[in-house]
């Protein structure tokens, strides 16, 4: 994890994006982690969070660390820590704007 003034950058060269088999076990740390994140970045009052989730996988069914940090910015949980319309979506990477606590 890296932290710069404005920025907070989560994953790494060494995350693997596809959960395999590994069962809701795997699939509930990256969720708990990117809501964590959200939350942590919004109580330091950054402005930005990097999440290099990698690449989709064309297997169908497949759940990867990409569909499930991108489920979690569609869904009603992370409302209250993003801004939707300046989040960026790239094929390994989104970069989430973090709405300010009021």
């Amino acid at each position: 994890m890296l932290k710069y003034n404005t920025l907070l950058a989560i994953g790494g060269a060494k995350t693997s994006s596809y959960l395999g088999n590994a069962g809701y076990e795997k699939i509930e740390k990256w969720k708990s982690r990117t809501l964590d994140a959200l939350k942590q970045t919004q109580a330091d009052g950054i402005h930005w969070v990097l999440f290099r989730h990698g690449h989709s996988t064309s297997r169908q069914g497949a759940q990867t660390a990409r569909s499930v940090v991108r489920g979690i910015m569609r869904s009603k949980e992370a409302t209250p820590y993003i801004v939707r319309r300046e989040c960026i979506q790239q094929p390994s990477v989104f970069l989430a704007a973090i709405r300010p606590m009021t």
